[in-house]
């Protein structure tokens, strides 16, 4: 029996084979029947890996990890491309001028940013007129804050390159060719691995190619990989590995799981605490004596508390005779204040 072909010695090659048909075939009818009926052309849709992880990642990290691909999914003879500069901007179009890079359609500075794409509807037409954003890596951390979550949203996060290296034509080619995985603090992470206008084969040997990269750049590796699928921007998700569900190495609950010996010892632990509770709990105070009679120099035990009650007609009789101190104390200041009407028209007549 021969053996069966695996990529990176864990996934199926023939299940992989299988869901890239299946999935090629069945959006593929969708969009016949999409564009049928619409007036406008639909967008293109993305062949997309999806990787479920068992723990989740800690920080989330602005810059994404680079993912080789074999064909590329953008061509910039097609598809507008826009860098995104320190300032000033002539610099990098000069420099760009030098070294023979025609394939970047747009320079933008971060000046140019901030005043003539402040507004909404200017960025979002530059959104809308490029297809990849490149960005310096030196100005990576304040674009999130100057172009909004619209980038976010439409996927399309600037892409960080080096524009000091000698070979920049090179840094920028692998850049456009190369797809990206964005880590979030969830269990699920989904990177392009294709396009729909792309022959089965061609999506099947990008997954061959980028399964390893994206492996590597997850935290433990196949240990923390819990399920692979396939799916895209509208389908459902088609599996092509799942890591098996007992408490074994490599398992869904590996590490998860609390061993034989491990139950014993907490149960020891339970019961030497229980123990030490028993012991706390028999241990008595020592009474400390109270002298009936007064003598001089002697205090009171802080543990004795006397309790006095009081009965409602000794609360109404003390309300009272705060009420009579009050009055006295007003009367003494200087007696009772006229009211402003008193005051005004004075005594009234026939009265001594």
């Amino acid at each position: 029996m021969a053996k069966t072909e695996l990529i990176d010695s864990h996934v199926s090659v023939k299940q992989c084979t299988r869901a890239v048909h299946a999935l090629h075939a069945y959006a593929s009818k969708k969009q016949k029947e999409q564009e049928e009926t619409e007036l406008l052309p639909s967008s293109e849709q993305y062949v997309w890996l999806q990787i479920t992880v068992k723990r989740m990642h800690p920080e989330h990290k602005i810059k994404p990890f680079k993912i080789p691909l074999k064909h590329a999914l953008i061509d910039p003879r097609v598809t507008p491309v826009c860098l995104i500069t320190k300032d000033p901007q002539r610099e990098y179009k000069d420099l760009l001028e030098s070294h023979k890079i025609k394939f970047v359609s747009r320079v933008v500075g971060i000046t140019k940013l901030k005043g003539k794409f402040k507004s909404y509807e200017a960025r979002r037409m530059l959104l809308k007129e490029n297809g990849m954003f490149l960005a310096d890596e030196r100005v990576i951390p304040l674009l999130p804050g100057l172009l909004g979550k619209k980038w976010f949203d439409a996927k399309k996060q600037p892409i960080p390159v080096c524009l000091t290296r000698k070979d920049l034509k090179g840094e920028l080619e692998r850049a456009i060719e190369s797809s990206y995985m964005h880590q979030n603090r969830g269990t699920c992470t989904s990177v392009k691995i294709g396009l729909l206008s792309h022959a089965p084969e061609k999506i099947l040997d990008n997954m061959k190619i980028s399964l390893p990269a994206i492996v590597n750049n997850i935290k433990g590796n196949w240990d923390n990989i819990q399920s692979l699928h396939i799916k895209t921007n509208s389908s459902i998700s088609l599996p092509i590995w799942t890591c098996g569900l007992g408490d074994a190495t490599g398992g869904r609950w590996d590490g998860m799981v609390q061993s034989k010996d491990a139950s014993e010892e907490s149960k020891l632990d339970e019961g030497s605490d229980s123990k030490d509770t028993d012991m706390d709990s028999e241990e008595h105070v020592p009474e400390v004596p109270v002298s009936k009679g007064k003598s001089k120099g002697t205090k009171k035990p802080l543990n004795e508390v006397v309790v006095k009650s009081v009965t409602p007609k000794e609360v109404k009789q003390k309300r009272s005779t705060e009420g009579a101190e009050k009055k006295k104390v007003k009367f003494a200041k200087g007696g009772p204040v006229k009211s402003a009407k008193s005051a005004l028209i004075g005594k009234k007549p026939g009265r001594p």
